[in-house]
């Protein structure tokens, strides 16, 4: 992979999460639920920590980067895409935001697969894990705070 390849990538990566970052920042400020501010607070840091590791990734990390497995819970394939309202209760802001972690994750498989070059494909893949793992914790919370099992 050239390097200015690397650097166009890292920089479409790094402006995702500083929109993700923006988002979760301003309905942070919107909803009226404090626990709802809290999550979206959370999410906006998490995305934030997200965004500068990624400004200071240099090639080597990637090909250092070790895959993991990180499970998944599937739940976004069973809740519906919610819209963004000030008013929203938990379980819908969780579902908005799990279905907007899956749509970074599912962007980022995407650009894996079309990927010619070894080390694109990897760069993509390892930036789909992060995305995955945020998935995960948002999904873990739905099941268990929102699902109730009998």
């Amino acid at each position: 992979m050239k390097e200015k390849d690397f650097k166009e990538v890292i920089t479409f990566a790094i402006r995702k999460e500083a929109e993700a970052y923006n988002l979760y920042k301003t309905y942070s400020r919107l909803v009226k639920t404090p626990g709802l501010k809290t999550m979206f607070e959370e999410l906006a840091q998490q995305e934030q920590k997200h965004r500068e590791i990624l400004e200071g990734v240099e090639r080597k990390d990637v090909s250092d980067y070790k895959f993991e497995k990180i499970p998944d819970l599937k739940i976004a394939d069973y809740v519906e895409k919610e819209e963004f309202s000030p008013d929203m209760d938990y379980a819908s802001a969780l579902r908005f935001a799990i279905k907007r972690e899956e749509g970074s994750l599912k962007l980022y498989r995407h650009l894996a697969e079309g990927a010619d070059d070894p080390e694109l494909k990897k760069l993509f893949s390892a930036l789909a894990q992060e995305e995955s793992k945020h998935k995960l914790r948002l999904e873990t919370e739905y099941d268990e705070n929102i699902l109730k099992w009998d």
